[in-house]
């Protein structure tokens, strides 16, 4: 398996020997696992080889998965669902061996107050390929008054701290993105992530770093 800003390159293995050569535009060896049981499900069903391998070519992703937003100035900004420790995890790994950053840039709006408190040491480990970790206040969903007091993203933002990563607590949407444009360098990636509407950083950040996007 060969990834590069061009995506994935792996090849699909049928008793030892290679059946297939497939290029695949995400990157992560996660997408390489969703595709290679896409293929096994589309085999069972008569699909010739390479039929599936020109599928899985032409397939660019879906939306906020790793969605390249904008590039200017030499920085790139992508857009990300992440909202859970291990995919966290997986899409900065995925991002680090897509685009080899100088720095990466994570603006990163936990969901539900209730899993950001039962989750809190996961979610303060899954940064390990991230430079910077701006985090703004949580998006609660369903979550009681109780949980609501329970738990706050400064609390995240000191257990990062503790693990040795440059993290910061940002009040605002706005802040969050004057901290970026004022640090981001040629060479960094910025990542917004997150399942609530921390997309609307990447917007304005589209519009600061790429205003001819």
């Amino acid at each position: 398996m060969r990834s590069g800003r061009g995506g994935t390159v792996f090849r699909i293995m049928r008793r030892g020997e290679t059946a297939a050569e497939c290029r695949l535009r995400l990157a992560g060896d996660h997408n390489v696992s969703n595709a290679l049981a896409a293929v096994a499900l589309a085999r069972e069903a008569g699909i010739p080889l390479e039929i599936i391998s020109a599928g899985l070519s032409s397939f660019g992703g879906i939306h906020r998965r790793m969605s390249l937003r904008g590039q200017g100035r030499g920085v790139t900004i992508v857009d990300d669902f992440a909202h859970h420790p291990t995919e966290i995890r997986k899409t900065l790994q995925a991002i680090r061996g897509r685009y080899s950053p100088r720095r990466t840039w994570v603006v990163f709006q936990p969901h539900q107050a209730s899993r950001t408190r039962q989750l809190m040491d996961d979610f303060s480990r899954a940064f390990d390929d991230a430079d910077v970790v701006l985090v703004p206040d949580i998006y609660s969903v369903r979550d009681s008054v109780e949980d609501c007091q329970s738990v706050a993203s400064s609390g995240l933002v000191d257990r990062i701290r503790a693990l040795g990563k440059e993290s910061r607590y940002v009040s605002s949407f706005e802040e969050a993105c004057e901290h970026v444009v004022n640090g981001a360098g040629a060479g960094d990636v910025i990542v917004t992530m997150g399942a609530g509407d921390v997309w609307k950083v990447a917007d304005r950040l589209v519009d600061s770093v790429c205003p001819n996007e």
